[in-house]
Formats: C-alpha cells, sequence, structure tokens
C-alpha cells in the first residue's frame, strides 16, 4: 500500500503534464533547469506549501528524468510513482524569455532543441492497464488533479469521485473530444484560461463542475458556481513589476487549494461566494508574486517558504517594499544538448544539486 496522508497535512494526487522545464531568462544567459508542466508546477508548490503530494507519470529514466525527479524530491513531493512503465524519453520544454517592442519581458514556450533541432520528447499519458494497481496503491486523496485528458485519467477521476475526493480539471487543450466531456462530467472544479479554452470553448457548455474558474491574465479572473450559474463573479489581479508570467495559473490553483480546499470535497460542498472569492483573491496574490521572479516557479528558489508567504501577505495589503530574496539556483553550466535525447548526452552530465533550499517547519505555514 502506498503511503497514506501524513498527520494534518492535505493530499494531492496528480495524473498529467510532467515534464523538464529549460529557462533562458534575462537575468542570466545560462539555462536554468527545473521540473515543470502544469502538473510537475502545481505537485512542486503544494509541497512547498505543506501538502503531502504525489504526480503519476511516465518519465524516463534519462537525465532530464533525473532533474525532474531531484528537483521534486527537494520540495518533498514524492516521485515513487513518476517512472511508470512503458517509460519513453522524459517530456522537455524550453521557456525563451525576450523584451517585447514597449520594454515588457514576455516568454514564448519551444518544443525543439536549439542545438540539434529535433523536436523535444511530447507528452505520454499514463497506461490504462496501470489504473487498477494505481487504485490498490494510492490511498484516496483530499484532490485528484489533472490536467490532460487520458482514458487513464478518466478512470482514476471515477474512482477518487466514488471514494470521496474532489476532482479538479485544468484542461489546456481539449485532446480526444469524448475522454474530455466524460472529464467534464466527472469534476467539481473546472480551471481554465480564456486564451487556451478557444480551442475547447464549444465543449465546455455541458460540463458538470461545481465550481467553474476562467483566468483572464492582466484582467485577473471570473469564477461562477452552480448555484449561480449564470452570474460571474469577478477577481481582479494585483499590479507588480512583471518579469516572466509563465506558471502565474498554475500558482492560482496551488493558492486556491492550499487557501480553500484542505478539507476537499467537504470544503467545497461548505463554501459561500465569499469564501471562494476571499480565496481566489489570495491565490492571484500568489501569482502576482510569481511573476516577479524568472520561470514557472522562480520564487521558490529565491526565498524560503516563511519569506514567501510573508510578501504574498504584503502584496494582499498593498503595502510597498521588496522582499529579500536568496539566491537558490538550480543554474547548471550545461547546454540543452546534456538533456536532448537526439544529441545523445553523456553519462556524465547527470545533475548534481549542491544545495538543499532552507524550510521552514511545515507548523510555521499559515492554511495558504
Amino acid at each position: 500500500m502506498h503511503k497514506a496522508k501524513s498527520p494534518q497535512k492535505s493530499r494531492l494526487v496528480a495524473a498529467g503534464f510532467c515534464a523538464l522545464d529549460i529557462v533562458f531568462g534575462l537575468d542570466d544567459l545560462a539555462p536554468k533547469f527545473y521540473a515543470g508542466g502544469t502538473c510537475g508546477n502545481v505537485v512542486a508548490g503544494l509541497a512547498f506549501l505543506g501538502w503531502d503530494a504525489t504526480p503519476v507519470a511516465r518519465l524516463g529514466h534519462d537525465v532530464a528524468g533525473e532533474f525532474v525527479r531531484q528537483d521534486l524530491d527537494r520540495w518533498g513531493v514524492d516521485t515513487s510513482l513518476l517512472g511508470l512503465g512503458p517509460s519513453g524519453a522524459t517530456p522537455i520544454v524550453l521557456e525563451k524569455i525576450h523584451l517585447s517592442k514597449n520594454g515588457v519581458p514576455k516568454h514564448r514556450f519551444l518544443w525543439n532543441c536549439p542545438d540539434c533541432g529535433s523536436y523535444f520528447p511530447p507528452f505520454k499519458p499514463v497506461l490504462r492497464a496501470q489504473v487498477e494497481d494505481l487504485k490498490k496503491r494510492l490511498e484516496p486523496p483530499e484532490i485528484f488533479y489533472t490536467d490532460r485528458v487520458s482514458r487513464s485519467t478518466v478512470e482514476l477521476a471515477k474512482h477518487f469521485r466514488e471514494e470521496g475526493s474532489l476532482i479538479y480539471f485544468e484542461p489546456s487543450a481539449a485532446g480526444d473530444p469524448k475522454l474530455f466531456r466524460e472529464m467534464l462530467q466527472l469534476c467539481d472544479v473546472l480551471k481554465y484560461s480564456a486564451q487556451r479554452a478557444r480551442s475547447f470553448s464549444e465543449l465546455l457548455r455541458d460540463h458538470k463542475a461545481y465550481l467553474e474558474i476562467e483566468t483572464l491574465g492582466e484582467d485577473g479572473l471570473r469564477f461562477r458556481t452552480r448555484r449561480a450559474f449564470a452570474s460571474w463573479h469577478a477577481v481582479a489581479a494585483y499590479e507588480v513589476r512583471i518579469k516572466d508570467t509563465a506558471g502565474s495559473g498554475d500558482w492560482t490553483s496551488v493558492g486556491f487549494m492550499s487557501e480553500m480546499l484542505v478539507d476537499g470535497k467537504k470544503a467545497l460542498e461548505k463554501c459561500t461566494k465569499q469564501n471562494v472569492s476571499s480565496c481566489l483573491e489570495r491565490a492571484q496574490a500568489i501569482a502576482a508574486l510569481n511573476c516577479q521572479f524568472e520561470g514557472p516557479r522562480g520564487g521558490m528558489y529565491q526565498m524560503s517558504k516563511t519569506r514567501f508567504i510573508e510578501s504574498v501577505a504584503t502584496l494582499e495589503a498593498k503595502k510597498p517594499g521588496e522582499p529579500k530574496q536568496r539566491r537558490i539556483s538550480l543554474t547548471q553550466q550545461l547546454s540543452t544538448a546534456s538533456v536532448c535525447p537526439s544529441c545523445s548526452p553523456k553519462n556524465d552530465c547527470r545533475p548534481k544539486f549542491d544545495r538543499e533550499p532552507d524550510r521552514d517547519p511545515i507548523g510555521a505555514v499559515s492554511e495558504s
């Protein structure tokens, strides 16, 4: 049996896009390597805030996969189910930050290696044949999270829903429309970006989620519940000096789950409009803090957990002042060729992390 939830810690199981993120920023020309993908960012962020988080994926036992495992391990993520078979090459995403014509930092994602031109390995879903074993190994969590549809994620969602878990669905693309519709019938929380939803907006009409959240970039977000399905309620974004907006939607999910959904479905059933609005304001503050650092989770490497929470509170109160930053970087003196499978990376390029992040006791973190 897989390890049970630790005392007083909420638990999340996630099946979706876990990848290696390679970030080329403006602050430092050397590439930085992080665990990433929407699913990877969510489990890392929640573990950082004190949750038990278990991602389920088919990462390879390659150089990129070792980077992902070691990064997630340092934040306390349970990585025991990342190497489900049959494994293949670990997915890789390259983020390049640049300045727009008006001097505002922008980012774009690249899907091929700049050294050899080959496409990076794509996402591979967990196979349906693994589902029965996963049901036996995993205790029902407070939340089952997914950002991709596959037959295995739908079956896991059905199982955990029957066991009382909250189902949190955050799609970035439709994928298989039939499976997408099935997930829309199972999820309790449906969250999506207005920009990305253009490709699957027609499918969203028939969802059965209790809570629907649409993020609007610099315009904040809006939400509605089944109790008042026609009424959208807006939550404004915080104004900050932006370095990079990548990963901010993931942090909105992390912030909302850690603030409101610590009891999973029970918390959602008892929520009010004011509860949801207040928790989403907190989540927006966390997302805004993330925008002040390069990379989808840059703040985690430059701030202790205590400083992170204090900085979020400062944003919420709209107080001036910059948080004191401490450099804890994953910068490696390597090229993208060291992780690209088509470039045939050498064995001696495997990642070695010299420092562990300073961690505060779990008890020092409020439910946020």
